[in-house]
C-alpha cells in the first residue's frame, strides 16, 4: 500500500475571518481521487489509499475503515504520531507520517483502521475550523448543506458550495440570547466565485470557542441555503 501525502490547513493557521480556497477539479468514481486546483491556502486530500495489496482475502479490498472527525497531532519532529476523535478516544498512529509542522494540530475527517490503542491511517481530508466573524457586516450568501451534527465539543458540517475555483469566505456570527437560547449563524460569502459545480467542504465549530455562551444553554445554528434558512438546535 502506498500513501500519497499532501499538506492541509492546521488549526493555528486559519485566518480570523476564514478565507478558504474552494478549488476546481473533477470527481472520479469509486476509489478514484478528487484532483483539486487550489489557490492561496491549502484544503487538500491529505492521505489517500493509492493501491491495495491483492489476494484472495476480501478484507484486502474492503478493510474495516472507520471514518469520523478527529484532531491529528504532530510531535517536535513534525511527525503525525496520534489522533483524538471527538468522543476523546486517542490512537497511536501505526503508520506515522513525517514532514509536517512541529507540535501542530490538524482538524480532519479521518479514515482509519483501529487495532486496540493504535490505528493505521487510511485517509485524511482537511476540515476547516470556523472562527468568529461577528464584527464583519455583510449579508451571507446561500450555500448547499449536506449535513450538520454535534460530535463531542464540536458542531460539524458537511457543506457543498458551488464554485469555479475561486476563494470564498467562512465564519460565524453570534446573535441574540433569549431564555437560555443563543442564536449563531454561519457566515458564507461567495466572493464573486461563479457557481459552476459542487465541491465538498468539511467544517467544524468548536464549542470551546463560544465562551460567551453559558454551559447548558441551547445553541440554534442558522444557515442560509438556496431553499431558505435552515436551523439546527444543540445543547452546549
Amino acid at each position: 500500500m502506498e500513501i500519497v501525502k499532501h499538506k492541509i490547513v492546521k488549526l493555528n493557521r486559519v485566518l480570523p475571518f476564514g478565507q478558504l480556497p474552494v478549488g476546481s477539479g473533477a470527481i472520479g468514481e469509486g476509489s478514484a481521487r478528487r484532483r483539486v486546483k487550489v489557490r492561496g491556502g491549502l484544503f487538500l486530500l491529505l492521505l489517500v489509499l493509492a493501491c491495495c495489496k491483492g489476494g484472495d482475502d476480501a478484507s484486502d479490498f474492503y478493510p474495516n475503515v472507520v471514518t469520523e472527525f478527529a484532531t491529528v497531532k504532530t510531535d517536535d519532529s513534525g511527525t503525525m504520531t496520534q489522533f483524538t476523535t471527538d468522543d476523546e478516544r486517542t490512537y497511536t498512529i501505526s503508520n506515522p507520517q513525517k514532514g509536517y509542522d512541529k507540535n501542530a494540530n490538524y482538524r480532519t475527517v479521518c479514515g482509519y483502521i483501529p487495532d486496540g490503542q493504535s490505528a493505521m491511517l487510511y485517509s485524511l481530508t482537511g476540515a476547516y475550523m470556523l472562527h468568529d466573524s461577528t464584527e464583519v457586516a455583510y449579508e451571507p450568501d446561500p450555500i448547499k448543506v449536506t449535513s450538520v451534527w454535534k460530535s463531542g465539543r464540536y458542531i460539524n458540517m458537511h457543506l457543498s458550495p458551488l464554485t469555479q475555483g475561486g476563494t470564498q469566505y467562512w465564519g460565524y456570527r453570534i446573535g441574540e440570547t433569549n431564555d437560555g437560547t443563543t442564536h449563531v449563524s454561519l457566515h458564507h460569502r461567495q466572493n464573486g466565485d461563479p457557481q459552476s459545480y459542487t465541491m465538498n467542504v468539511y467544517a467544524s465549530l468548536s464549542m470551546d470557542e463560544l465562551e460567551s455562551i453559558p454551559a447548558g444553554n441551547d445553541i440554534v445554528l442558522h444557515i442560509k441555503t438556496f431553499k431558505g434558512e435552515q436551523v439546527w438546535r444543540f445543547r452546549k
